[in-house]
């Protein structure tokens, strides 16, 4: 009895040691992360959206609006609720940190990584930067994510759950719809093998059919809101897919799993060299966590559904930056999580056995030196990771990412709010509309806005064109207003009739279009006060 006080005493105190642990954890994240966040200057893929939700007219311009975005509409909805509220867009900044400290909690609390694992991925490239200061939809398609796999266990008694977040996840962004597809289906392949794998799926078919129709609701409003109209431009719009084969862009694809789970060594685009031994080393790491889950087929299932879906689309139809394909290590992450829920099947290890002696024999020794080295595997990849974030943590706080929030900062402090701004290239002014909550003349556009429309309307222009527009605005405005030009680029022309003073040049930035030239321009007069000719 003595004994069994002892070590009850013993588990009781290793419970609360984690639990302090998991919160500690928590809390440090959100302190630190929260820092980050409202250090950070946003860009236009941040803003764009928030001023799409504050300065939409109605709720059929706000849907069509979205619809220029390329993304379902579950996040717009967010900002549009938040618009509500207040026209700031910290709003948005502090949603979205509560969204990144959300994922964290569920996956800290209630995944089966190990108390080093989860420290090494909590400040990793992804949760730690990427998906935390940056404000966009991706960390909400995190959360439900990491939602289903926190529920995943409960799929044997439940799919109603498990529908509704799919539902949701196929409504943040694109690929979360590709992976709430993956999911669904391997929710569909471990009831297809429940038999085989001697386990029996506690569901009546009401279960089944309600959860069935929320899902497929979810699926069919999110490829609704993705569809683009006809005019847009965005990433070629409905009308630009790659559908020859291309040897180039097939390794670029491939390439993405390598900057996805590494980090480091990162292989040139335009570099054919690099392309193919990065594409080969891709397909080894496929292979290596393909392995890693051969006893587990569900996990397996799910792995390699989800990162041949995501591929084939990057080749068809996007390549990505590191935000897109960064969630082909979520995809990794989650795959190691719901292994832990799925049970063992020894049927694809003995299909070795019908391979020829020498095959037979270097399968075995492969899955021998796999095993080995699994535990070692996912460490490498947390502690590449780890550096990562914490030098683009840093870097963020160094160097603003965008120029935006400083020069609507001079704008402000230099009372030039009232004179009328014009800015161009119009999506990279955005941001500074939406620090100065005020429209401004987008000349692509010759109209005033804040959101940026990637459709057939915009025209490109150069600086002439700039000028001549400047000069109809100042004629066509009742008092000669001075108008505030905001270039991210110098002005390379000039007129005669304009006098053209700079003001300020704003170079610190890390997206290298968003650093801007500001510039005051007004007509000259003549002697008799009159304005001088063209």
């Amino acid at each position: 009895m003595t004994i069994v006080k002892k070590w009850f005493s013993q588990f009781k105190l290793n419970l609360i040691t984690k639990n302090n642990f998991n919160l500690l954890l928590v809390i440090s994240f959100a302190i630190i992360t929260l820092i980050g966040i409202l250090n950070h200057a946003m860009w236009r893929d941040e803003v764009n959206g928030w001023l799409i939700a504050r300065d939409s007219v109605s709720w059929e311009n706000f849907f069509y609006n979205i619809n220029y975005e390329g993304h379902p509409i579950l996040w717009y909805i967010c900002l549009w609720g938040l618009n509500q509220l207040t026209p700031n867009p910290l709003a948005m900044q502090i949603f979205h940190w509560l969204i990144a400290v959300g994922c964290l909690t569920l996956f800290v609390f209630y995944s089966p990584f190990t108390k080093q694992q989860k420290l090494l991925f909590s400040l990793g490239y992804f949760p730690f930067y990427e998906y935390a200061l940056i404000s966009r939809n991706y960390s909400l398609g995190i959360l439900s994510i990491f939602g289903f796999c926190t529920y995943f266990k409960t799929r044997h008694k439940n799919y109603i759950i498990l529908a509704l977040i799919l539902a949701v996840m196929a409504n943040t962004n694109a690929y979360c719809l590709m992976i709430s597809i993956s999911l669904a289906l391997t929710l569909v392949f471990d009831y297809l093998t429940q038999n085989h794998l001697q386990f029996k799926v506690q569901l009546g078919i009401q279960n089944i059919v309600v959860a069935f129709v929320i899902f497929s609701l979810g699926i069919v409003f999110a490829v609704i809101m993705l569809l683009p109209p006809s005019d847009s431009t965005l990433q070629g719009g409905a009308s630009q897919w790659f559908v020859e084969f291309d040897w180039i862009r097939f390794n670029q694809s491939l390439t993405r799993i390598w900057k996805s789970y590494i980090l480091v060594l990162i292989p040139s685009d335009s570099n054919p060299l690099d392309l193919a031994i990065f594409a080969v080393l891709s397909l080894g790491l496929l292979g290596f966590v393909s392995t890693l889950l051969i006893k587990k087929p569900i996990a397996l299932f799910f792995y390699l559904v989800s990162s041949l879906e995501f591929l084939t689309f990057t080749y068809l139809k996007f390549l990505g930056s590191q935000r897109h394909y960064g969630h082909l290590y979520i995809i990794l992450i989650a795959s190691f999580w719901i292994k832990n829920y799925c049970f063992d099947s020894e049927f694809l290890v003995n299909l070795f056995c019908y391979l020829p002696q020498k095959l037979y024999k270097l399968s075995s020794s492969w899955l021998k030196f796999i095993t080995f080295h699994k535990s070692s595997f996912l460490m490498i990849v947390l502690y590449l990771h780890l550096i990562a974030g914490i030098v683009a943590f840093s870097r963020d706080l160094l160097t603003p990412y965008s120029a935006s929030r400083a020069t609507a900062n001079f704008i402000q402090k230099n009372n030039l709010e009232s004179m009328i701004i014009v800015g161009s290239e119009d999506f990279t002014i955005a941001p500074i509309s939406g620090y100065l909550n005020q429209k401004i003349y987008y000349p692509e556009n010759q109209r005033f806005g804040s959101y940026v429309l990637f459709n057939e309307q915009r025209k490109m222009i150069d600086d002439e064109e700039v000028l001549t527009i400047i000069n109809q605005l100042i004629n066509n405005s009742e008092n000669k207003k001075n108008v505030i030009l905001i270039l991210n680029r110098q002005l390379k022309a000039m007129k005669s009739n304009l006098e053209i003073i700079f003001l300020a040049q704003f170079k610190k930035a890390f997206i290298y279009n968003e650093k801007y030239y500001l510039y005051s321009i007004k007509q000259k007069f003549n002697s008799n006060n009159k304005p001088n000719d063209l």
